[in-house]
Parts: structure tokens; C-alpha cells; sequence
């Protein structure tokens, strides 16, 4: 898969092709099915399948202030879409030049000049152009008109209601990780560089990764079970959201322990992977009490563990 980051590094492409667009954070089950029938419209008609994203969230320019926290990094976006069989992913920054055009334009000048578009797959509740305008009802209108074909995918439904980003970070918020799971096909992960911290899990004989998640949605503070992908290495653990009471910490942190493991490994990256909650973070009495816990917490992320299979990794 070739992929492209800003409007000037796009060549011309070499055959028209077929483009879904939009945002695409998490790439959740109905997410899938546009990408799916991208591809395999792409196939039956000997096209190029492209996709043309926008990253970060159009709210970081629009509103910074309503902007959602981020349920997937871009290499993730990337990998998945690479997974998926995409031929072109195209990710650039929504700017002024993007905010200002009319769904008119924006059809014309991205979809049908930058990505020759013969065909045109999108989601039920798609909107584009200045102000949100556009919609699948006049994207079809224009297609008629400028003569593309435009495939309008119904939504996926879980339990009667249809699947969306706001409802897979509601699940996460409140750390209903089986919906979330559900809800996007896979067990929910983050990714981040691990960076330096103070070293009190060494201290009490549990060496810690503290990871960076930026902007990425966090469960509820507490410990969980994770699996951890670092490199091609897979590796059980434990991992603590919070802020540490048991410390009077304030500085909201995400470090995990990872089993049998004790590598220096400062700003690698790392993927975690949340299998299930232990128990909700609390303030203990002293270092002795803690070290207890964090032992049984141990033992129950292996039990946990042992019964858990990678099928949704």
C-alpha cells in the first residue's frame, strides 16, 4: 500500500479509481464494510482503491474545544488499512484551503481531478464540504451529474443500534471494553513510546514501561490485564491507569508491567492491548500493602490471561 500525507505529495495516479473518504478513527465493523466494498469494487472493475483521510479530527481545526480524543494513532489507521488490501491511503491535515470548499468543489477538485474517481463508496451519515453541507443524497446528484458511480453503504447495526466512533468511546469511557471490542472487531489497544519515568516500580521489584498515549482514549483509571505487542514480540502484563494515590500523585500516567521482562527499551513503541479490567485504581495505607495487591493483581492478569485467546489481537 502506498500512502501519502499532505495534498502536494500525491502524484498523478496511473488508473482511476475507487474513494471512500473521511476520518476513520478506530476503523470499527461498519468502517470495514466501506473499505470492503471500496476493494472489491476497485477489483471487479480494475481500479485503484484509494482512501482519503483526514488526520488529525477536522474538530482540531474546526472546534479544538468539541474535538474527541482519538481512538486509533495514524501508523494503526495505516497498518489496518494495509491489512484490509487499500492500494492508496491518503492522510492529510484538515486546513482552510479543505474547511472552505463547497461539496461542489471539494468532489471536484479531490475526488474527481486528485483522485480520478470513477467511483465513489461512502458511509449512510457522511457528511462534506463547507459546513458539512454534503451528504450522500447530493453526492449521489453530483455523481449523475459529472457521471462517477456512488455506492452508499447502510449502517452496521449491534444491537439495534448502528455502529459509530462517539458510540465505541462512550463504551470505552465508562470501560465497557466487551461492547468496544464488539464494536470495532477487535480488543481495544494504544500505542505509545515508552519514555522515563521515576522508577518506583523498580523499587518495589516490579520494573515499569511508562507509555506516552498522546491524545488516544484511556479506559477508566484502574489495572488491567493486557497483551502487549512490542516489536514482533508478544508479551503478557499488567497495566495501571491513574494517577498513583498510594504516592499523593497528581500527573496522569499508563505504565505497565510486563511478565518476565526487564529490558531497557526507552522510546521504543509499544501496542497494549486491554483484555480485562482487575480492580479500579485506590489509595493503600503503605508500600507493604501495595506490593500485596499488585501481586494479586498479578496472579489475576495470568488466570485472566491463560483463558484468553489472541483471536481478536
Amino acid at each position: 500500500m502506498k500512502t501519502y500525507y499532505n495534498l502536494e505529495s500525491i502524484p498523478k495516479l496511473n488508473q482511476e479509481s475507487v474513494v471512500t473518504f473521511g476520518v476513520f478513527d478506530g476503523i470499527h465493523i461498519g468502517h470495514k464494510k466501506v473499505l470492503e466494498t471500496v476493494r472489491t469494487c476497485a477489483k471487479t472493475e480494475n481500479l485503484t482503491s484509494v482512501l482519503f483521510g483526514f488526520y488529525p479530527h477536522p474538530l482540531t481545526f474546526l472546534a479544538p474545544d468539541k474535538c474527541p480524543p482519538v481512538l486509533m494513532c495514524l501508523p494503526k489507521r495505516v497498518e489496518i488499512l494495509e491489512q484490509i488490501g487499500i492500494d492508496i491511503a491518503i492522510f492529510v491535515n484538515f486546513n482552510e484551503r479543505i474547511a472552505s470548499m463547497s461539496p461542489h468543489t471539494f468532489v471536484d477538485t479531490i475526488l474527481l481531478d486528485m483522485c480520478r474517481a470513477k467511483h465513489v463508496v461512502v458511509g449512510y451519515a457522511c457528511q462534506f464540504g463547507k459546513d458539512r453541507e454534503g451528504n450522500a443524497q447530493l453526492l449521489e446528484s453530483i455523481g449523475e451529474q459529472s457521471q462517477f458511480g456512488v455506492t452508499v453503504v447502510p449502517p452496521t447495526e449491534l444491537n439495534g443500534l448502528p455502529i459509530h466512533s462517539t458510540r465505541i468511546r462512550e463504551a470505552i469511557a465508562r470501560g465497557d471494553l466487551g461492547l468496544a471490542s464488539q464494536l470495532l472487531g477487535r480488543t481495544y489497544s494504544l500505542s505509545g513510546t515508552i519514555v522515563r519515568g521515576d522508577g518506583r516500580g523498580r523499587q518495589l521489584g516490579f520494573p515499569t514501561a511508562n507509555i506516552e498515549t498522546g491524545e488516544q482514549l484511556c479506559p477508566p483509571n484502574g489495572v488491567y490485564a493486557i497483551r502487549a505487542r512490542l516489536d514482533e514480540r508478544w508479551l503478557d502484563g499488567v497495566l495501571n491507569i491513574g494517577i498513583r494515590p498510594t504516592f499523593n500523585g497528581t500527573k496522569f500516567q499508563v505504565e505497565s508491567h510486563l511478565f518476565n521482562f526487564d529490558e531497557m527499551i526507552y522510546g521504543e513503541t509499544i501496542e497494549v492491548f486491554f483484555i480485562q479490567k482487575i480492580r479500579s485504581e485506590r489509595k493503600f495505607s503503605d508500600m507493604n500493602a501495595l506490593v500485596k495487591q499488585i501481586n494479586r493483581d498479578i496472579t489475576a492478569a495470568n488466570e485472566i490471561l491463560t483463558q484468553q485467546p489472541n483471536t481478536l489481537l
